[in-house]
């Protein structure tokens, strides 16, 4: 029979290990979470930490920007921070995060986490253009190629008239076309929505006739309050079947021969052309300019009146006039005032 107690001193030894192994792997444990909580706390700092900039900051996240471009450039502008606290937080936010090319504002204030948000969210910056009433099609394509805020090469000049003159909105590297597309579905938008609303007996049976009428009044004067009764004097005279003698359309004519002018001479009304309205006894065969929304409602719902005649009153104004007597009574009081 076995001594008792021969087998304890291995026993004790095993024991003595395991315990020993326990309490290393215990310290472990908390060493590794209290690494975890201060690395947590000191991330969070990090992202939380204000910006050092003294001013809002813009910054350009071009396509294929990764996560150490990215994190370069805020480091450059304010916001510093290891890269591997972008790297924690990108992952900690999970495969919904994802980056968008676009350029964005960043506030003085602003936090690391802040900014991973606003590229995240994809709203950049919005720029504007506002597109004057009147302009022509080449006038507009002139402004759209010079602007650098866009992009995209334009290869063809858009109708006369079915652009709309208005302010838009758009994001740094914006297609030109894109643009373009965008002025001409609101144009058609607006103005079928004008149209209508027109009085069923009016005197212009298509709406491509209204843009042309429109686009001749809203050369022939920059007053809102005259763009009415100026309507209402071509409408009345289309109706008389008068030819509409409009200076505007005469000068159209000529820059699209290559004539630029000056100054509009009478002989200048004899020149040959389908949109000279001193020769031809109707609408030219297309609009002379890009009307905007007011000029467009005041053919389509123009103001009543019996003038067949208006000339300028030398202060930015025009004198109207029922009878070519009382014209030729306000031609002598424009030149008057002219000399």
């Amino acid at each position: 029979m076995p001594e008792r107690g021969s087998d304890n001193p291995s026993a004790s030894r095993s024991s003595s290990f395991y315990r020993r192994l326990i309490k290393v792997v215990l310290a472990a444990s908390v060493l590794a979470v209290f690494i975890f909580v201060m690395g947590f706390i000191w991330v969070s700092a990090v992202l939380q930490r204000p910006s050092l900039a003294t001013q809002d900051v813009i910054l350009e996240i071009k396509p294929g920007d990764g996560r150490v471009v990215i994190s370069q450039r805020l480091n450059q502008i304010g916001l510093p921070h290891h890269p591997w606290v972008y790297r924690i937080e990108e992952w900690r936010r999970g495969k919904g995060y994802l980056p968008k090319a676009g350029e964005y504002r960043f506030m003085a204030d602003g936090s690391l986490a802040e900014a991973m948000d606003t590229i995240h969210k994809g709203v950049p910056i919005q720029h504007d253009l506002t597109i004057s009433e009147g302009l022509s099609s080449r006038q507009i394509v002139a402004l759209l190629r010079n602007d650098d805020r866009l992009s995209g090469e334009i290869q063809l000049i858009p109708d006369e008239g079915s652009l709309l003159p208005e302010t838009y909105y758009f994001s740094r590297h914006t297609d030109r076309n894109a643009l373009i597309r965008r002025m001409q579905q609101l144009r058609e938008i607006k103005f079928a929505e004008i149209w209508a609303s027109r009085d069923p007996d009016h005197v212009l049976k298509s709406i491509e006739d209204a843009v042309i009428l429109a686009s001749i009044v809203e050369k022939e004067t920059g007053i809102a309050d005259e763009l009415g009764l100026v309507a209402s004097v071509f409408l009345n005279r289309i109706k008389a079947s008068m030819k509409l003698q409009s200076d505007p359309t005469v000068l159209y004519g000529l820059e699209q021969d290559g004539i630029v002018v000056e100054k509009l001479l009478r002989s200048h009304l004899k020149h040959d052309s389908p949109w000279n309205t001193y020769r031809i006894k109707s609408l030219p065969p297309s609009p002379i300019s890009n009307p905007g929304l007011a000029s467009f409602l005041a053919v389509v719902k123009p103001q009543q009146s019996d003038y067949f005649y208006f000339v300028a009153d030398g202060k930015g104004g025009h004198r109207f006039a029922k009878t070519y007597d009382e014209h030729k009574a306000n031609i002598k009081l424009w030149k008057e005032a002219r000399d």
